[in-house]
């Protein structure tokens, strides 16, 4: 559905994006994250057609985003909304219903009752909140067939936050419609996407499904009679290594099966492994490569 290839961007002398790939899968819910500054923004701008690439090309069901046909199934919902600020909400729907072919009227109408927009408050008065609010209305009303959403619950409250999620596992699941989603949430990203794209200095350095990237990295609870032995601390799929009391907590990538054989040669009293959620792999993973959580979180 969503193929970006070689894709080379500049701002300035500055190169933000190199040499990027990345594949979304039609009907998938793919979630982009990465520290501040690892091109993120930029890259969802090249994909929707704000910013167009040095090098590269980025394809949607095999055409370039310049394409009319494309452009009008393509939804973006930005971190920051720039509605007209003097239009009222009334006026931004006639926009997009007198733009888009696929506006939906029956579905804006059922949306409506969420979010409880009022129609004749004008752009300006509503609060960031609001903003995203009416822009997610305005954008799954068009019935997209790939819809591109960056920080899409930010400033949202909680029970909107939920509604939210609901919408795009939905849209996904009901609508054949293909989401690309950045946020720095990644509790929301582990409830509703299939694969996850990880972006750092430019770069998509790791593409994997959700469940095969929670398959391969466990923590491991382990105690032994005496020290832990050091064939295992030095093994090369251990990411991190904690110890509480007698109890050692171990992060294992890859081999896991592998690495709990290794462990019972040496007779431990306490063997088990333990699933990890998506902000925990991430935590290990980037540590191991490198990186500080910190900055993507």
């Amino acid at each position: 559905m969503l193929r970006v290839h070689n894709l080379t961007k500049y701002l300035g002398e500055e190169k933000i994006l190199d040499e990027v790939n990345l594949t979304v899968k039609k009907g998938s819910i793919y979630g982009l994250v990465g520290p501040n500054g690892a091109g993120k923004s930029t890259l969802i701008k090249n994909i929707v057609g704000i910013y167009n690439p040095e090098e590269g090309n980025v394809y949607i069901e095999g055409n370039t985003v310049s394409d009319p046909q494309v452009r009008d199934g393509l939804a973006y919902v930005p971190d920051y909304q720039n509605f007209y600020p003097n239009f009222k909400v009334k006026d931004m729907v006639d926009f997009y219903r007198n733009t888009y072919s696929n506006w939906d009227e029956e579905k804006f109408n059922k949306l409506r009752e969420m979010f409880n927009l009022d129609m004749n408050k004008k752009i300006r008065k509503l609060s960031k909140g609001q903003k995203t609010q009416l822009s997610i209305h305005l954008n799954l009303s068009i019935n997209p067939k790939l819809l591109i959403m960056d920080e899409p619950t930010s400033g949202l409250d909680p029970v909107i936050r939920k509604e939210v999620l609901n919408l795009i596992v939905n849209e996904a699941a009901n609508n054949d419609c293909t989401v690309l989603v950045s946020t720095h949430n990644l509790g929301e990203l582990e409830q509703i996407c299939d694969t996850i794209g990880f972006i750092n200095k430019g770069k998509v350095n790791l593409e994997t499904d959700l469940e095969d990237l929670k398959e391969n990295i466990k923590k491991v609870q382990v105690a032994f009679k005496n020290k832990l032995p050091e064939p295992i601390e030095n093994d090369s799929n251990i990411l991190k290594i904690e110890k509480l009391g007698r109890v050692y907590y171990i992060v294992v990538k890859e081999n896991i099966d592998d690495f709990i054989k290794k462990l019972q040669v040496y007779d431990p009293i306490l063997v088990e492994t333990m699933d990890m959620s998506l902000e925990e792999i991430f935590i290990y993973k980037m540590a191991g490569e490198g990186y500080e959580f910190k900055k993507i979180i």
